[in-house]
């Protein structure tokens, strides 16, 4: 896998740390972890006993069953509903699949005993090992919790079966909305390199809160220009490709593909040039000089970035400012300690000693590339 040192990526999932972080910072990329949907395990009855109706309509070929939990809950509104006998006539007759022992023993629990579980016990195994196979004409039943699930269920459908999802989760907005406001201000100010879409409620959820910030035209274009939005699924995307962005989608919902996805579109958002011999690119937190990475303070990081997009042209401190979406109310004063603190962050490196950020007098600044 490519090494991404010096890249940020923003992760926006249902967890206050996803998996997918992990993967990243193992190719050296520094994450933001962002819990932008609130899971609940407590079904929508109405929605959970529509999929039952639906399930019991026509000859099941697989049932996956992600938790012992969610089972019990479906079963709970089944019951309610009059459908259990015509649920485990069906059930009977299919190939099941559950995630771990706790859920087999709930399938045994109703009379059940073919039963095939994972030794991973993860749900996406199950779901892998059904896109493995030929799926056209299959019926699927799925009893899911997880944006992420719906995403595998959205591949099943694109490789030809039937799904009938019977979610048991809830998918709601953070409690504080502070969260998304943060990652909101920090996508205008560039301060990220990508923006990594777990599920469709998480990028719902993040456009909802830029809007009601009054900076979704704002977030679109950092998106459309600087930073790469990456989806876990077409699901995700689907919020964003409405609005008339286009996003890059992992070749299926698994983690690894996603950060394949990342690995192969960030250098291509990043500003690149030659200067004084050496190659030079600039990233959301960090420059990169040869194969030296070094961090780079905000302000510092905003004037280097206006300067790179015009190497050579002298830029006045309100064409800085213009160039910085969150620079509207700096002064001159401001800019001239960012480029101050911009020109010690090259000491100790391939350009140390070189006249690079140079100031032409009563003009402004100008990147001597």
């Amino acid at each position: 896998m490519e090494d991404l040192a010096g890249y940020t990526v923003a992760v926006l999932s249902e967890r206050r740390r996803h998996d997918l972080a992990t993967l990243l910072e193992a190719t050296s990329a520094r994450t933001i972890n962002v819990q932008a949907v609130r899971s609940v395990a407590q079904p929508v009855a109405e929605a959970v006993a529509g999929a039952t109706r639906a399930s019991v309509t026509s000859p099941v070929h697989e049932v996956i069953v992600s938790s012992g939990l969610g089972l019990r809950a479906w079963l709970r509104v089944v019951r309610q509903t009059g459908h259990l006998d015509a649920l485990i006539d069906r059930l009977t007759h299919a190939r099941l699949l559950a995630r771990d022992g706790h859920a087999a023993d709930t399938l045994r629990d109703l009379g059940l005993s073919q039963i095939w579980a994972t030794t991973s016990t993860t749900t996406e195994d199950l779901f892998r090992y059904l896109l493995a196979q030929p799926m056209i004409g299959r019926r699927v039943v799925a009893q899911i919790e997880s944006e992420p699930h719906r995403e595998y269920c959205d591949a099943l459908r694109r490789s030809g079966a039937t799904v009938v999802e019977v979610v048991t989760n809830r998918f709601l907005p953070p409690l504080r909305s502070d969260v998304l406001r943060r990652l909101c201000a920090v996508i205008v100010r560039r301060q990220v390199d990508a923006v990594a879409l777990t599920g469709v409620t998480a990028t719902e959820n993040l456009l909802r809160q830029a809007e009601a910030d009054g900076v979704l035209g704002e977030v679109l274009n950092a998106l459309t220009a600087d930073i790469v939005p990456a989806c876990l699924g077409h699901l995700a995307a689907q919020p964003l490709r409405a609005l008339g962005l286009d996003t890059y989608v992992a070749a299926s919902p698994a983690l690894p593909d996603l950060v394949e996805v990342l690995a192969d579109r960030l250098p291509g958002r990043s500003l690149r040039l030659d200067v004084q011999g050496h190659r030079m690119e600039i990233r959301s937190q960090a420059m990169v000089i040869g194969d030296q990475v070094i961090p780079v303070q905000p302000g510092p990081i905003s004037v280097l970035r206006a300067l790179a997009r015009r190497p050579g042209r002298v830029l006045s401190p309100a064409e800085i400012r213009a160039d910085t979406p969150s620079w509207t109310d700096v002064d001159d004063h401001a800019v001239e300690m960012a480029v101050s603190r911009l020109r010690r962050t090259f000491d100790d490196t391939p350009l140390d000693g070189v006249d690079l950020i140079q100031t032409v007098m009563k003009r402004g600044y100008r990147l001597a590339a």
